[in-house]
């Protein structure tokens, strides 16, 4: 009998499952709302039964064979824990709803294995420390030995913070902020005053915009003493600064309806003061012996700070997982609970790629391919990268549903749109009639990691981008398209061993047009999750703005001129 273990993220929001064989190796990780086709999907359960049944089959799990342990990623409920809920940046009832999902994941984690069949009842749960498993995913992901790892986002059981020290893969806790006091409440209040949603993710609105603002001082000087750092610590600043704060940060504010660059400067500001926190967080973490630093939780998804940090402060090199905020968690859980049962004092090796969904279904490709009334199908299984780069060079734009699913909330190239980055109207074509979501939303370049330095300024590794990095003044006008306001783009760095049919796609863009950047962006329409089946893939084609859709081999299009082959 081979044992293994399903980890679950239970923080009633993100929920998401992971699988880890006997071996230690992570076979299988995936968010919840791929599978149900629910932005964020807010109280479904990690293992709902067919993303579950699904997940156990392509990680090769034989039913009646093997044996499964589970493993959430909480300690406990929180609403065990005998502390008010805080109102003073978001609503109390916004925290007690957070707070009923999870007592609600947490209880019922596992409960799908009955549904299964896979139990008679309802199995023990593995309970892990919150912060724990955020360190621990991230650092099996990272290719780093030694390294500090910093743990921020919106709550754990006790605090928003924890550092983490990691020697020779193994990790040990240095220490957590207690009480109130999260960046990442403040980055869902600072959402909320820009006209978002923070509850369907909409911060990444809230970071483009800033690029469009200025920093205004007097809103700075009020908003950053709301939060204070001790020793690396966050801890939230009494009534009269947070007062100060809302009162000034209110006059900035603007209405869901209102026009969107009215809240530019506020955007700004807030992400200026996000940046001087965690500044102040960095400098306390720092300490003799290493540069490596591993950053983690939801706040590490702020990719415009994360490129600020090397040649900024101590630290030389910085790594960010793919999945950093609580979906996330799941790998923590099931790696945790792998080290437990085994008697693993170290992190396993990982090779690092975030390719760990699901894969499209060989058999809906036939069947569908025919019957969507495209006016092309071609298998591209010879000759894919030329032929894909033609079309690119040529204006299209193509979908892409090519081998497992990234594990994250960035598409990296098999669940993506791509996109010609030189025709400065490509922005506003794919904005407007593909994704139909906010004219000024920007795009990402994908450019091989071997010339990243002929294209950015402080190039580094970026292979989830996890990084916002300045362009090279010259190279701006030659892709408009993947340029930012604030002349910075959001880079995923590929590598042959990374994703190698991507790395070929950019290879020959760049042999045929003399740029080696491609535009990327995820595969989905603005509030829906990024596509997972066929059908989801072939419905966005025939309801958007693109012109073709490549599925495993098989390119699936709308209408085209002669073969070029």
């Amino acid at each position: 009998m081979s044992r293994f273990y399903l980890g679950l993220s239970t923080s009633g929001h993100d929920p998401a499952l992971a699988l880890v064989d006997p071996a230690g190796r992570l076979v299988f990780a995936e968010a919840t709302e791929r599978f149900v086709q629910d932005k964020r999907a807010w109280g479904i359960a990690p293992d709902h039964a067919p993303h579950l049944d699904q997940a156990l089959k392509t990680a090769g799990f034989v039913q009646g064979r093997d044996a499964l342990t589970v493993a959430s990623s909480w300690s406990g409920v929180k609403a065990d824990i005998p502390v008010q809920v805080s109102h003073a940046l978001l609503p109390a009832q916004d925290g007690l709803w957070l707070r009923i999902l999870q007592a609600q994941a947490q209880g019922q984690a596992g409960a799908s294995l009955l549904r299964l069949g896979l139990a008679e009842t309802m199995p023990a749960v593995l309970r892990f420390d919150h912060h724990l498993c955020h360190a621990a995913a991230a650092c099996f992901q990272s290719p780093m030995q030694d390294a500090v790892c910093l743990v921020i986002d919106g709550e754990g059981e006790v605090g928003a913070v924890s550092l983490f020290d990691l020697r020779r893969r193994s990790l040990a806790r240095r220490w957590r902020s207690w009480g109130p006091g999260s960046l990442g409440t403040f980055y869902a209040w600072l959402t909320r005053l820009c006209g978002f949603d923070w509850r369907l993710g909409e911060e990444w609105k809230v970071m483009g915009l800033a690029a469009f603002g200025e920093v205004l001082p007097d809103l700075a000087v009020a908003l950053e003493p709301m939060l204070a750092v001790d020793r690396g610590r966050l801890r939230l600043a009494d009534a009269a600064a947070i007062e100060t704060g809302r009162a000034a940060a209110s006059r900035h504010m603007r209405s869901p309806g209102g026009p969107i660059l009215q809240a530019a400067d506020l955007a700004a500001t807030g992400q200026a003061v996000y940046a001087c926190l965690v500044d102040r967080m960095l400098a306390s973490c720092a300490h003799e012996g290493t540069t490596n630093l591993v950053l983690t939780g939801g706040c590490a998804l702020n990719s415009s700070y994360n490129g600020t940090i090397v040649g900024r402060t101590p630290f030389e090199q910085v790594f960010v997982p793919s999945a950093p905020a609580d979906d996330g968690n799941a790998v923590g859980a099931a790696l945790l609970a792998w080290m437990q049962d085994t008697g693993a004092s170290a992190l396993p090796a990982s090779d690092g790629s975030p390719y760990l969904g699901s894969t499209a279904d060989s058999l809906r490709i036939a069947k569908l391919a025919g019957n969507c009334g495209a006016a092309a199908v071609s298998d591209l299984s010879t000759g894919m990268a030329d032929i894909l780069a033609q079309r690119l060079a040529e204006g299209h734009v193509i979908g892409v549903m090519r081998g497992r699913a990234e594990f994250g909330p960035r598409a990296l190239g098999n669940r993506s749109i791509l996109a010609d980055p030189r025709p400065a109207g490509m922005k506003d074509r794919l904005n407007e009639r593909v994704k139909g979501r906010e004219a000024y939303r920007p795009f990402a370049p994908v450019v091989p990691a071997d010339q990243v330095d002929r294209w950015f300024e402080r190039a580094q590794p970026s292979p989830y981008m996890s990084f916002t990095l300045p362009w090279r003044p010259h190279q701006r006008n030659r892709i408009p398209a993947v340029v930012h306001e604030d002349g910075t783009g959001r880079v995923q760095t590929v590598t042959p061993s990374d994703n190698p049919w991507l790395h070929d796609l950019v290879e020959a863009f760049g042999r045929r047009t003399g740029v080696p950047v491609i535009l990327n962006t995820s595969f989905n329409i603005m509030g829906k999750p990024i596509v997972n089946a066929v059908e989801d893939a072939l419905g966005m084609l025939m309801t958007s703005g693109l012109d073709g859709v490549l599925i495993e081999d098989i390119l699936i299009e709308k209408e085209r001129g002669g073969d070029p082959r």
